[in-house]
C-alpha cells in the first residue's frame, strides 16, 4: 500500500484547533462558577474522547500493513495498547471527576511514552511526535487547570 503524503500544516491546525474547546471550558469555569461541575465533567469527557482517538491511531498503524504478511508482534502490541485509552476513558467517566481526570492525564503521557519508545520504527511521520508532545502538554495542562479550578 503506497504511503499517503499529508501536508503537516493540516494536522497541526486541526490539532491546535482541538484545544479551543478546553480553552472555552476554562473560561466558562472562570466566568460562570455556578456551572463548574458540568464544565469539569465536559472537560473530562472531551479529553477522554481525544484519548480514545489516540488509541484508534494505534489500531490504524497496526492494521495498515500488508494483510498477507506474517503476524507482527509490534502490530499485536499496538492493537492491545490501542484498546487501553477507550477502556481507561470509560472507567475515568464512571469515577469521581478528579480521579478520572488524573487517570486521563496519566494515560495521555503513558501513550506518548509508548509512541516515543517506538519512534524509530518509521511508522510515524516526522511531524507527528513534536505535534503530539505539544498537544499532550497543552491538553493535559488544560485539564489539570480545569481540575484545579474546580477543586
Amino acid at each position: 500500500m503506497p504511503a499517503l503524503k499529508i501536508n503537516p500544516r493540516i494536522p497541526q491546525l486541526l490539532g491546535y484547533a482541538g484545544l479551543l474547546p478546553m480553552l472555552a471550558l476554562l473560561f466558562g469555569i472562570w466566568g460562570w462558577p455556578q456551572l463548574t461541575t458540568q464544565l469539569t465533567d465536559a472537560a473530562t469527557l472531551y479529553v477522554g474522547v481525544i484519548f480514545s482517538f489516540l488509541g484508534g491511531l494505534q489500531w490504524g498503524l497496526a492494521v495498515r500493513g500488508d494483510m498477507e504478511s506474517p503476524p507482527d508482534t509490534n502490530a499485536t502490541l499496538r492493537l492491545i495498547v490501542g484498546v487501553a485509552p477507550s477502556l481507561t476513558t470509560g472507567c475515568a467517566l464512571l469515577i469521581p471527576t478528579l480521579y478520572g481526570g488524573v487517570c486521563l492525564i496519566t494515560g495521555l503521557w503513558l501513550l506518548l511514552a509508548f509512541e516515543w519508545h517506538w519512534r524509530d520504527s518509521n511508522e510515524l511521520p516526522n511531524w507527528y511526535l513534536p505535534l503530539r508532545i505539544n498537544l499532550t502538554i497543552m491538553l493535559s495542562g488544560s485539564l489539570a487547570a480545569v481540575l484545579w479550578l474546580a477543586g
